[in-house]
């Protein structure tokens, strides 16, 4: 790494450390708990049950009803998936990549603290780097270094690829945080994400500047595409993609001119309320 990617990542580890708390642990973890359930035995049904959780094979058998009985993994599984295409380098003030990396760092330190498994895809047009399932304090620190300094080959985006790359990698049931900004324009990719939401829980987190809602200038704009380079004329449109970019899977969103850390915290607190009534 050059001088520049050093003090970077030397700046995201000092802060991040200072944002970490036990209370961010303490929400991530009440944000997903049930996740990671594994069946363990069937006992008979007792007045309060789910009826939800009968098993009505045994109970036919049995000719009384039995219920099945899980226990909660300690570790979650969690799924980094990051964009790194051209367009995450735009920024009125600071990058989208800039936060990206933010949030990355935030949510590993997270699983370090929670002692869970974590993996890595990072990807534009392509995949670019993928990091097996792995906890602990040096793997957090690798996953860091690969997110600052690679140099990726690709510069457009195409999350359907990195959907269909997950679904045929990831064998544990998994957290998968899709951290982008959304600005794919190679296709469905949401029926992609519906198909693996199947057996994983995907949660968006869309990385947007003010400019994108609030084009400060009028009129025609000369334009360059940072995925392509290509410069061209438009006309200036205020508009805001962001639900649509994500559809109806939960959705964290940031802006490059907030700190990260209060829509997250939103959101972990949001997710345990669901979790505690579901």
């Amino acid at each position: 790494m050059d001088a520049r990617e050093i003090a970077l990542l030397k700046k995201i580890r000092i802060e991040t450390g200072r944002k970490i708390d036990t209370l961010y642990a303490g929400e991530y973890r009440s944000a997903f708990r049930g996740q990671g359930l594994s069946f363990e035995a069937v006992r008979e049904y007792a007045a309060g049950d789910d009826v939800r959780s009968i098993d009505w094979n045994v109970s036919a058998r049995m000719n009384h009803l039995y219920v099945k009985e899980y226990s909660q993994e300690r570790e979650l599984s969690v799924v980094l998936m990051v964009d790194l295409s051209g367009s995450t380098d735009f920024g009125s003030t600071a990058s989208k990549r800039a936060a990206i990396l933010e949030f990355t760092a935030m949510m590993l330190y997270l699983t370090q603290m929670n002692n869970d498994r974590v993996s890595l895809i990072l990807f534009t047009d392509r995949v670019e780097k993928f990091l097996r399932p792995r906890k602990g304090r040096k793997f957090v620190l690798r996953v860091l270094d690969e997110v600052i300094k690679i140099k990726t080959e690709g510069r457009g985006t195409d999350i359907r690829q990195a959907a269909d790359f997950a679904a045929r990698v990831l064998k544990k049931r998994s957290i998968i945080f899709l951290i982008s900004d959304f600005m794919d324009s190679s296709g469905d990719y949401i029926s992609r994400l519906n198909h693996i939401s199947a057996k994983h829980d995907i949660v968006c987190v869309h990385v947007a500047d003010p400019f994108e809602k609030r084009f400060p200038f009028q009129g025609l704009v000369e334009c360059r595409d940072l995925e392509t380079g290509k410069v061209f004329l438009t006309e200036a449109v205020t508009r805001d993609g962001a639900v649509q970019a994500t559809g109806s899977f939960d959705t964290i969103r940031l802006s490059t001119d907030k700190p990260v850390e209060v829509p997250l915290l939103r959101f972990f607190e949001e997710r345990k309320m669901r979790v505690r009534y579901r």
